[in-house]
């Protein structure tokens, strides 16, 4: 059985699986930069200095890939590039800075002290410097180049889901049970009310517009949504009478932000789906902002029509799209009373 912390290790190594560029570049980066800085075969300190190259390579380059790790996970670049450039700079030159004395103390413990060591191995702390910043680029380029990869799946992915997601919405509401609840009410109001039929047809022919509008929008304002959910409550309203009340308390100034297409719907949908409808025991729908967390609220009492009546696959879907789209979760709770659903609002347009 895997613990979380496998799991974890596993998913990321899945981002930065480069065990194959750290054995090569340790190698070939602790021979070549010493002989780049001067190192020749002839000289009589040759391997020793190849052999500490390496061996500083290395630590650099696991202590690095593992400073990456980190670093990207606190400050990633595409979220605080200004504090992340600072880190790996201050990064940079203090473990050089440290690698260096450790190497200075290490000699003067072998070799005791001489006057003209730093002038004999400046050339040599000067390829530790580089073999410091070659690391933390190449791992960096190295994320940079796993993240642009992940993104472009990511992308591909959310366009595919975006145009499913889409598709099942507009299905789903041009279903032949849709229409036909739709027109049978519409055939009784014309012989009992015609002036509300017509206005039933204007209403009808509203939601359809926006189902049409919405399927090329990846967002729409609350301001839009409000109005299209209006025109499907008022149909709603013709079907069950006083068997369910729906109130809304939006302040005008949360009219302009964004909200995934249909969500509020969907929400409205699932309180009259799954619960009973009744003149005695009416279903009671509010919708209202939290202003602390930024979030449009739906709430309905909690009258279920069958103790397994709901799936929630509706409002999974949902809980995807929001993570795929705006990165942020909708939240549901509920108690013996009261169904509770959270979406967060967005307040610039992705």
């Amino acid at each position: 059985m895997q613990t979380a912390k496998s799991i974890k290790g596993k998913r990321r190594e899945e981002l930065f699986n480069d065990r194959w560029l750290m054995v090569v570049g340790i190698l070939v980066t602790g021979t070549v930069f010493p002989i780049i800085f001067g190192m020749r075969p002839s000289d009589p300190n040759f391997f020793r200095v190849i052999l500490i190259s390496i061996v500083v390579t290395s630590i650099s380059w696991a202590v690095s890939r593992q400073f990456g790790f980190l670093l990207w996970k606190k400050f990633p670049w595409n979220k605080k590039p200004h504090v992340h450039i600072a880190i790996v700079l201050a990064y940079i030159l203090l473990f050089t800075a440290l690698i260096i004395s450790l190497i200075y103390i290490v000699s003067l413990l072998v070799d005791g002290k001489t006057d003209d060591y730093w002038e004999k191995n400046r050339s040599f702390h000067f390829a530790i410097l580089c073999v410091f910043i070659f690391s933390v680029t190449i791992h960096e380029a190295v994320y940079l180049f796993f993240l642009w990869k992940k993104e472009l799946t990511r992308s591909a992915n959310l366009e595919k889901e975006n145009i499913q997601s889409k598709f099942e919405a507009l299905k789903n509401h041009v279903n032949p049970h849709f229409l036909f609840n739709s027109l049978g009410t519409l055939s009784s109001l014309i012989n009992s009310d015609q002036q509300k039929a017509t206005q039933y047809v204007n209403e009808f022919s509203k939601i359809y517009r926006y189902f049409l509008e919405v399927n090329s929008n990846d967002f729409v304002t609350l301001e839009e949504e409000i109005d299209f959910i209006n025109s499907y409550i008022f149909l709603q309203k013709i079907r069950y009478g006083d068997g369910f009340t729906f109130t809304k308390q939006i302040d005008g100034s949360y009219l302009k932000s964004y909200i995934l297409p249909l969500s509020l719907q969907l929400l409205v949908e699932n309180a009259l789906k799954h619960n009973s409808i009744a003149v005695q025991s009416p279903l009671h729908i509010e919708v209202f902002i939290d202003e602390k967390e930024q979030a449009l609220i739906v709430k309905n009492n909690l009258q279920p029509r069958r103790p397994e009546d709901s799936t929630k696959t509706g409002l999974i879907n949902l809980e995807q799209r929001y993570l795929n789209f705006v990165g942020k979760r909708i939240s549901y709770k509920h108690d013996e009373n009261f169904f509770v659903v959270e979406i967060p609002l967005i307040t610039n347009e992705k």
